[in-house]
């Protein structure tokens, strides 16, 4: 699959690249109606249905991992409060300041960039469905693949924005207009669960444990099953989502990845004695001390864990050219506000946007305190300060123009670890090259989907509990097992861990809030158990230490940390409009047939 995912760009030509990259709105499929059915689908081979379905795969991981704006996680993040936007100031990033400040309208850009590529997405879907022949099992898999990538794009415009267009064909002007207006949720919700059906039907499962490498990152009958159930949760349909996650749970083929390392010499990897070796005079080592779950690093790209996951390796003018350099720039540390630790690319952009608030960070150190996944996730100021490796001991900490958006916590999850970088590149002095796979979903998803269908509606059929289930998570993690089931306990209740174990996973924490009836109590609630006083209020600057030889192991202690919080000038309230998203302006005010969600 990979090698044809990096021939794509240089190999498909004339129609199928003018009629599927130049879309910026729906009603701009007109222009392909003048098209005759392009022989590239009708005639194709293997070879070529490989290269069509591998398109697709490319616009889903610009959808996800971003260009000039990481749109998706940057949104879905704003939208719980669980992240500062970040950026270098108030001034930049403004699209997720407004969405935090619930000040936001139909015209935000990262809006209307979300809801353009998951039209891309089903555009370019619809084309292989409607068009490409069927003539061998290979491209029987490339149609099954597509049917599948347009239930999960059609979900989840339906999830974040209701009543979006169902577009299951290719527009043509005649039998389906150029201009289709909303749709009623429950029959996008029909057809969705249709699409993932004939889809599983068709596709195939990986071998077993360790087979994940051999079908790379694309679709099998149990990515199929997962995203099924993930559908039926939506509507609280738990009796069928049991039974699809059991297909998944005693297939047997998938397991929690359990891996760790630490910020010491013993986790050094190529890259990193390099980097040594080369500051040798000013090096400082990391603490051993410091362990944490791998399971954002490259060692685990197609582990069992992953049942789907955007395959992020190519060649150098993939890796240089592509999105994962912009997902990397933008979720790097602010580099020229924080002294990058020896571990990170030190040469490569670092913008500095989503970091976690301190609600969120004090929130997980209550329940997971010093865990394994609590460190790969967020580390404390004091940790990165005292426990990471650096270049220079001497060159450690903020700088003095303070971080923006920042209260003492640093964002783990897709850190730019150097030892993930392509050997080769770094030695060259290239650090842009970080080859780490990107998961959309995960087992540990999966067994907590299980759990808390079986804490609403009793156990099911899969081969282990529903309370097994919720512990495999929580033992991964470094935590006692759970006593019983259930959705609200603070400690061990479903509600609280699949809000750390899945934080900045897809849209897992937006949807979830929203499905369980909590978004609109969790976003207005004031407290350090919501979102504090802060949030939406306020931007604020960690200033550094106030002694820079106080070493603190407790995650919540943060007496050390000299913190500033500048008040906004424009603040907006709850409304019951950020129930949806908006459909984007230029949509509204072009399709006539398209009615904007309440409230917009």
């Amino acid at each position: 699959m990979k090698k044809h995912i990096i021939a794509l760009a240089g190999l498909l030509a004339g129609a199928m690249m003018v009629t599927s990259c130049s879309q910026a709105r729906l009603d701009d499929v007109e222009q392909l109606g003048a098209i005759e059915v392009d022989k590239t689908y009708a005639e194709a081979d293997d070879a070529t249905a490989q290269q069509l379905i591998a398109n697709v795969y490319v616009t889903v991981k610009y959808l996800m991992m971003g260009d000039w704006g990481v749109h998706y996680i940057a949104t879905t993040s704003a939208k719980t409060a669980e992240c500062w936007p970040g950026g270098s100031g108030p001034n930049d990033g403004t699209d997720y300041h407004r969405m935090s400040a619930m000040i936001d309208d139909s015209e935000n850009n990262a809006y209307k960039e979300m809801y353009t590529r998951f039209y891309k997405i089903m555009y370019k879907c619809n084309r292989i469905v409607d068009q490409l022949n069927d003539g061998s099992d290979e491209r029987k898999r490339v149609i099954a693949e597509a049917k599948a990538w347009r239930a999960w794009a059609m979900m989840r415009l339906t999830q974040l924005w209701g009543s979006a267009p169902l577009v299951e064909h290719v527009l043509d002007g005649d039998k389906y207009s150029f201009y289709p207006g909303n749709s009623d949720p429950e029959e996008n919700w029909k057809w969705i669960m249709q699409q993932f059906d004939e889809a599983q039907a068709v596709l195939p499962s990986k071998s077993g444990l360790g087979g994940q490498k051999a079908i790379g990152g694309r679709w099998t009958k149990e990515a199929c099953y997962a995203y099924m159930a993930q559908g039926y949760m939506w509507r609280n349909d738990y009796e069928n989502a049991k039974i699809e996650l059991a297909k998944v749970i005693n297939s047997g083929k998938y397991e929690l990845w359990t891996k760790t390392a630490t910020m010491g010499p013993s986790s050094y990897g190529v890259n990193m004695e390099l980097a040594k070796s080369n500051n040798a005079d000013t090096w400082k080592d990391g603490n051993e001390e410091y362990e944490y779950l791998t399971l954002y690093r490259a060692e685990a790209d197609f582990c069992d864990e992953f049942l789907l996951e955007l395959d992020i390796d190519g060649d150098a003018t993939t890796i240089a050219n592509t999105e994962p350099y912009w997902f990397r720039a933008y979720m790097n540390w602010r580099k020229d506000e924080v002294n990058l630790p020896g571990n990170t690319t030190t040469a490569s952009d670092g913008w500095g946007f989503i970091n976690p608030t301190k609600t969120f960070a004090q929130a997980f150190a209550r329940h997971d305190g010093n865990s394994i996944r609590r460190r790969a996730n967020v580390a404390t100021y004091s940790e990165v300060y005292h426990d990471f490796p650096y270049l220079s001991e001497s060159a450690r900490g903020v700088m003095s123009s303070g971080l923006f958006e920042n209260e003492g916590y640093f964002r783990m999850k897709y850190y730019d670890f150097v030892d993930d970088v392509v050997p080769e590149r770094f030695a060259s002095g290239q650090t842009n090259g970080n080859t780490t796979n990107f998961p959309l979903m995960r087992y540990a998803d999966v067994l907590l989907m299980y759990a808390e269908a079986c804490c609403m509606s009793g156990e099911g059929t899969a081969n282990i509990t529903g309370l097994e289930a919720l512990n495999k998570v929580r033992q991964r993690a470094g935590l006692t097992p759970a006593p019983a089931l259930d959705m609200d306990n603070e400690e061990y209740g479903i509600k609280a861990e699949r809000r750390f174990e899945l934080w900045l996973d897809d849209c897992d924490r937006y949807v979830d809030l929203i499905r369980w009836g909590d978004y609109k109590d969790f976003i207005t609630d004031t407290s350090d158990k919501g979102v504090s006083e802060h949030w939406g209020n306020e931007c604020v600057w960690l200033l550094g230490m106030k002694d820079k030889n106080v070493r603190t192991d407790d995650p919540l202690d943060v007496s050390n940390y000299e913190v500033r919080y500048d008040p906004l000038s424009v603040r907006g309230s709850w409304n019951d409009r950020l129930y949806l998203f908006p459909f984007p302006y230029a949509e509204t005010t072009q399709n006539p047939n398209l009615d904007q969600n309440t409230g917009w």
